[in-house]
């Protein structure tokens, strides 16, 4: 993957917080990981497991089918259709676009 380009399924993950409204913190709490960690992982600098995928889809009641449409590659192995790539990237674009700005919430 391109370490200078966030991978799509951490923007995806974090898109989703936004459209759920929460916060990097409350996320946090529901995934029972560190803020650091969502943190970390929506801004690319870590990749995200298969396991923690799987609590984003539990927690979140999202299928894990539409969080794995945004993966690049699993198990270090890229998928091979490449044009599922170039929607999901389009995809992304627009969302991004019609996204939801980051709220403060007070502790």
């Amino acid at each position: 993957m391109n370490a200078t380009k966030r991978p799509m399924i951490n923007d995806a993950l974090r898109l989703l917080r936004l459209y759920l409204g929460l916060s990097q913190k409350e996320l946090a709490v529901e995934l029972e990981i560190s803020q650091s960690m969502v943190s970390e992982i929506e801004s690319g600098a870590k990749s995200v497991s298969m396991e923690l995928l799987e609590r984003y889809s539990a927690k979140l009641d999202v299928r894990m089918s539409q969080l794995l449409f945004f993966a690049e590659e699993l198990n270090g192995e890229p998928i091979k259709t490449k044009g599922k790539l170039i929607i999901a990237s389009r995809v992304l674009s627009l969302l991004e676009k019609l996204s939801p700005r980051e709220i403060s919430h007070a502790s």
